[in-house]
């Protein structure tokens, strides 16, 4: 099978912003979305796939089942253990993965073009035909429970904890973090993990392979490998319950002793990904809190007032709204004065929107930065999921400049007050009482 082609033209703008446009996408024939994107420029080619089941899918009582899922993939199959598993694909100086996440669990793989087809069976063997091998599970439910000790003792993450549970109501997905809790990890059995698995569905499955591929055989390939799943359940659904509105600032304080440093959130309901308001909300964010050295929280509550070891704002909008938030480190002994400089920094935010200078540095960066994440492979895998996961076309690249430089001071203003309220709120702070 030519996976790739034996003369390379000697000009070709197949890979980056220039080329995504020209990406080929196929359904195979048990519903896997296939994008696939020639990059002659790079001898490797990279295979990055999601399937649209993840945290949002899990009981609450079971938290971290989909992130444990999607790791256990990858220790075992009928046809390969663990060990075989790695030493196949290094051998060949090739890589795999898996994991999952909060909306969908992800698998990926690296190699040189003549190794593909290796790494598309190994990558079909896992997702379609994981064991969870006991042993392996134990091992690594072991270095689950290690880390949540030690996120038990991480004052940021504590807070996040914390301010996600006031955010949203009990049970809801988002009220909780995607890797779940020492409780709930040491009760998931591995019936658990089998039956999650159930989930995983070829009709709900994207699979982004870039490189210098012929666009044909990659997706032969595509068949023989991931073609053969078959599922008799029907596609996962993925639905967020309603969430009530904020009702004056709900203040926690967490006490995480024997810290010198106290972390601080700010947090309001952000808005999904698919809401008309998401460009200029992006990028009120970045000006408010990613620019340069943190924006203007970082400018003037770290930098002018010395008020925070770092300061910075997320946005994070996907199916559902996210947490819009600032999150800053703070010495116990400046944890008030700190809250009341980020809720002024906010307010001031709201009723002057960005400068004319603040406005044009984030137009640039944005869509520089875009450019920069298409310059390599696994850039390019990583933006080909996104347009499909949110339907945004193939040509969003050729659209995305005219729609960054097409947002307003105005529309910023009115984004940035529909939702940033310093009254309608939640702060957190975690560390020393």
């Amino acid at each position: 099978m030519q996976l790739f082609p034996s003369t390379i033209p000697a000009a070709s703008p197949a890979g980056g912003a220039s080329g995504i446009a020209t990406a080929t996408r196929h359904q195979l024939s048990n519903g896997i979305v296939v994008l696939i994107q020639r990059n002659p420029s790079n001898p490797t080619v990279r295979v990055r796939g999601e399937v649209r089941v993840g945290a949002i899918n899990e009981p609450a009582t079971h938290a971290g089942l989909a992130v444990f899922t999607g790791a256990a993939l990858i220790r075992g199959t009928p046809n390969r253990t663990f060990q075989q598993i790695s030493a196949e694909t290094e051998e060949r100086g090739c890589s795999v993965s898996s994991g999952g996440g909060q909306h969908s669990s992800g698998f990926s793989g690296k190699a040189l073009v003549e190794d593909l087809p290796l790494v598309l069976e190994v990558l079909a063997d896992i997702v379609i035909n994981p064991t969870f091998p006991p042993d392996e599970i134990a091992r690594l439910r072991g270095q689950f429970l290690m880390s949540l000790r030690e996120n038990e003792r991480d004052t940021r993450s504590q807070a996040s904890r914390a301010a996600r549970a006031l955010l949203y109501p009990e049970g809801h997905p988002y009220s909780r973090l995607s890797s779940g809790t020492i409780e709930t990890v040491q009760t998931i059995t591995r019936d658990d993990l089998v039956a999650f698995h159930q989930q995983y569905h070829p009709a709900a499955t994207t699979i982004a392979v870039v490189g210098d591929v012929e666009p044909a055989a990659v997706i032969a390939e595509l068949e023989r490998t991931f073609g053969v799943w078959e599922s008799a359940a029907t596609p996962p659904v993925q639905e967020l319950p309603p969430v009530p509105p904020l009702s004056g600032m709900q203040r926690r304080d967490v006490d995480v002793p024997g810290k010198v440093q106290s972390d601080v959130i700010w947090s309001v309901h952000g808005l999904a990904r698919s809401d008309p308001d998401y460009y200029p909300a992006m990028m009120g964010n970045m000006i408010l809190g990613r620019l340069g050295m943190g924006g203007r929280l970082g400018e003037n509550v770290r930098e002018n007032q010395g008020m925070a070891y770092y300061v910075y704002s997320g946005l994070e909008a996907d199916l559902g709204a996210g947490p819009w938030a600032a999150v800053a480190g703070i010495s116990p002994d400046n944890v008030e004065r700190a809250i009341q400089a980020i809720l002024h920094e906010i307010e001031q935010f709201k009723q002057e929107g960005p400068t004319d200078e603040e406005l044009a540095d984030a137009k640039a960066y944005l869509t520089g930065s875009l450019v920069l994440g298409l310059e390599t492979n696994d850039g390019i895998a990583g933006t080909l999921l996104a347009i499909e996961r949110y339907g945004l076309g193939l040509d969003y690249i050729d659209r995305y400049p005219d729609i960054i430089n097409g947002l307003s001071h105005e529309d910023i203003v009115t984004v940035a007050r529909k939702y940033l309220s310093t009254e309608n709120c939640v702060v957190v702070v975690a560390g020393p009482l």
